[in-house]
């Protein structure tokens, strides 16, 4: 029996949207065990434990391969590349060296030695400051423990079937566990660990089943076979739920499908305010696997296209051929539909294990070595320059579009549009065909650019906003950390004015102007958005039928008067609250849908 009878509350973090019921199954922690007694060889059997190390990573690799290749079908290529850096921490040359070494100077066995090493590594991945790569501190702890596994002859965990329809439970979960679990028999996930960016959470939204993670008070009240309600709108999950309760979110669950299946009955409907302004919705999108989705959810275009991902976990930046062969996919299959493709836009929370450009590891790489930074530096020139080409290229099979991230002064577009008129000179030396008018554009995501926005619209195309960006620079909050998450406010009057002011300054140079930040996406600040000018709001996939049910019940005049009150506002609560009075009145149920799941 539970130790909690009665229904009890537990708020986390919202990692995968659904709501799902049933039963629980608890999945035990595991522990690498380092703790256990080292156990002395004869020296006579050195060259049998190294072999037996060995033939663990081969098996390792086998299971690592296998589960890519049983799970390909089901995840797009940008999620299945998590195994590709598992398969790389197997290979990892230092890992493996150190481990024999160990064997031999200490004449220990190879479970104890491989133990005793990759817990050092672990340890100092975790102490990172960088959220990042303290989340891939879980995949070397994943391969570690089916090494260890291997090592012992013991089986890895979740590779059964489940016993029927289940809610997982577990204290951490790794990605190879998440994708071995029976999906069908997978209902959700309740996890204490993990963050929205952890491969865990990734995984949870690639499989489309709820999750809630950051959960760390849950696990001594509760047992498998226990009922549980898992919200992924919330972030709620609620033990022991009476039948009222079950009843209550049964029926949110139905008002949820019926909701979301409405909405893609309008995906053809135009983007349309209610006096007929035009407001182009766009999609963020960080694969080839899920450009599909633009025509799945009506979206005008792509208005950001993540590159970055293209040479995450890789050992090697990819060739100018090999993005090529990507663009022009992207091109292709968004047919004539604009597709603004941002150079590369690694640092920050985005560092990769292995250090592919020349960059330093550094104290703060927010504000260091990051995006146009990393490019524009001597040792990167060829990198930067070989992606372009390929973007060049691509812009020959459709309506691409090039864009720069994180501009801070003009120099730097300077530097970029002569390194893009070299490439172009080596596309024509070549017979390469592109399109020589292509649109060149920048992200406004720190306030020195959004500053200096009326001179950077005299030598552009256009403006992408990257609200996430400029709001966590502008307000000096680091969005990732929990202690002053209550401080990251996007509708905080010193971001409202900087967005007034990059509008108005490329309403004088006629060039347009998008938001691809998280805002455009919620509902909450798109009548702020509109308000102030902005032409296009570009989002993931899946926001664009709640927003564009909302564009089409809005009066632009009204949103420009808002816009007016809320720039005179004085705390960012004032404003919004603004935004909200005007959603509750003209679509309080798609409000209460998409906030609540009800």
């Amino acid at each position: 029996m539970s130790k909690v009878q009665y229904e009890t509350l537990y708020h986390g973090i919202p990692a995968s949207s659904g709501i799902t019921i049933g039963a629980v199954l608890v999945l035990g922690s595991k522990s690498l065990d380092f703790n256990d007694a080292k156990t002395i060889i004869l020296e006579e059997n050195i060259d049998k434990e190294i072999y037996s190390f060995q033939a663990a990573l081969k098996k390792t690799k086998e299971q690592i391969s296998d589960i890519k290749e049983k799970i390909k079908s089901q995840i797009n290529s940008r999620d299945l590349a998590i195994f590709d850096s598992h398969l790389l921490i197997v290979d990892d040359r230092a890992l493996i060296s150190e481990t024999e070494n160990f064997i031999t100077e200490h004449l220990t066995s190879s479970e104890y030695a491989f133990s005793q090493v990759v817990n050092r590594y672990i340890k100092i991945i975790s102490s990172l400051p960088e959220k990042y790569m303290q989340e891939r501190s879980k995949d070397i702890e994943d391969v570690a423990h089916r090494v260890l596994a291997n090592l012992k002859g013991e089986s890895c965990l979740c590779e059964d079937a489940l016993p029927g329809q289940r809610i997982i439970l577990a204290k951490d979960l790794t990605p190879s566990e998440t994708v071995l679990l029976d999906k069908d028999n997978t209902q959700g996930f309740v996890i204490g660990t993990g963050s929205q960016t952890s491969h865990t959470a990734i995984l949870a939204r690639a499989m489309k089943l709820p999750a809630v993670l950051g959960l760390h008070n849950i696990f001594s009240e509760v047992q498998s076979g226990d009922i549980i309600i898992v919200d992924g709108f919330t972030g709620t999950v609620i033990l022991n739920p009476t039948e009222e309760t079950q009843n209550i979110y049964l029926e949110k669950e139905l008002k949820n499908e019926v909701f979301f299946s409405s909405l893609l009955t309008e995906k053809d409907m135009t983007s349309e305010t209610t006096d007929g302004h035009i407001i182009k919705l766009a999609a963020n999108v960080e694969s080839v696997d899920d450009v599909e989705d633009i025509n799945t959810y009506g979206a005008y275009g792509i208005g950001l296209f993540r590159t970055e991902y293209l040479f995450i976990n890789k050992d090697q930046p990819p060739s100018s051929e090999e993005q090529f062969v990507v663009f022009k996919k992207l091109a292709q299959v968004a047919k004539k539909k604009p597709v603004v493709i941002r150079t590369i836009d690694i640092g920050g929370d985005k560092l990769s294990e292995k250090n592919i450009f020349n960059s330093l590891n550094e104290q703060n790489p927010f504000l260091g070595s990051r995006a146009i930074r990393l490019c524009l530096q001597d040792g990167n020139i060829q990198v930067f320059k070989d992606q372009i080409m390929a973007i060049l290229r691509a812009s020959a099979f459709g309506n691409i579009k090039i864009m720069f991230p994180m501009i801070t002064c003009l120099d730097e577009v300077y530097k970029t549009k002569s390194i893009v008129n070299e490439v172009k000179q080596e596309c024509d030396e070549h017979g390469f065909l592109y399109n020589k008018k292509i649109e060149i554009g920048i992200m406004i995501e720190t306030p020195s650019a959004a500053m200096i926005a009326d001179h950077l619209a005299e030598v552009v195309d256009f403006f992408s906003i990257g609200t996430n960006d400029l709001v966590q620079y502008t307000l000096a909050v680091d969005r990732s950390n929990e202690n002053v998450a209550y401080l990251y406010q996007p509708s905080h009057p010193s971001i409202l004015k900087l967005i007034d002011q990059v509008v108005q300054a490329a309403r004088r140079k006629k060039i347009w102007v998008s938001v691809c930040g998280e805002m455009a996406g919620n509902p909450f600040f798109v009548p702020l958005l509109i308000g102030l000018g902005v032409n296009e709001l570009s989002m993931s996939p899946a926001s664009i039928g709640p927003v564009k049910r909302i564009i089409r019940k809005i009066e632009m005049y009204e949103t420009e008067i808002l816009a007016k009150e809320a720039l005179l506002c004085s705390c960012a609560s004032d404003a919004l609250n603004l935004s909200k009075e005007m959603l509750y009145n003209i679509a309080p149920e798609t409000i209460e849908i998409i906030t609540k799941g009800s």
